[in-house]
């Protein structure tokens, strides 16, 4: 069998890496009721697009474009000209455990979970495999 990371591109895996990077930086940014409600959704071609979960707090994004836009292009290099904001309610029950639970997984899928995270290397996507397989 092979390692579950040789089905991974790993052009895919430094970008959701780089993305993660560039939520933190963002969030550091943000005031602290905002921070658990905004990520950076993607950043191609000149756009840095955030996410969040509501439309409340699509508002105070709107009017930090220029801070956040300054903050990756001074800690990350990043040559975003604009950003936009996405309101994606769904990203909620992926985060925080609210909206829509779910459903459990069967037994068979959670040994294959922990399976494919003792075949992993690497340590994040180790962790990660082991949190889905727990829930």
């Amino acid at each position: 069998m092979r390692a579950p990371r040789t089905y991974l591109d790993p052009h895919m895996l430094e970008h959701a890496r780089h993305l993660e990077a560039l939520t933190a930086s963002v969030r550091e940014l943000l005031p602290p009721q905002l921070r658990p409600h905004c990520w950076v959704g993607n950043l191609r071609e000149g756009e840095l697009v955030l996410v969040t979960d509501g439309g409340s707090w699509a508002y105070p994004l709107r009017y930090m474009r220029r801070e956040i836009l300054k903050q990756v292009r001074d800690h990350h290099g990043v040559t975003a000209r604009t950003v936009r904001i996405r309101v994606q309610p769904a990203m909620r029950a992926l985060d925080s455990g609210q909206g829509t639970p779910l459903p459990p997984l069967s037994p068979r899928a959670r040994e294959s979970l922990q399976h494919a995270a003792r075949a992993v290397a690497d340590p994040e996507l180790r962790r990660s495999l082991r949190r889905l397989a727990d829930r």
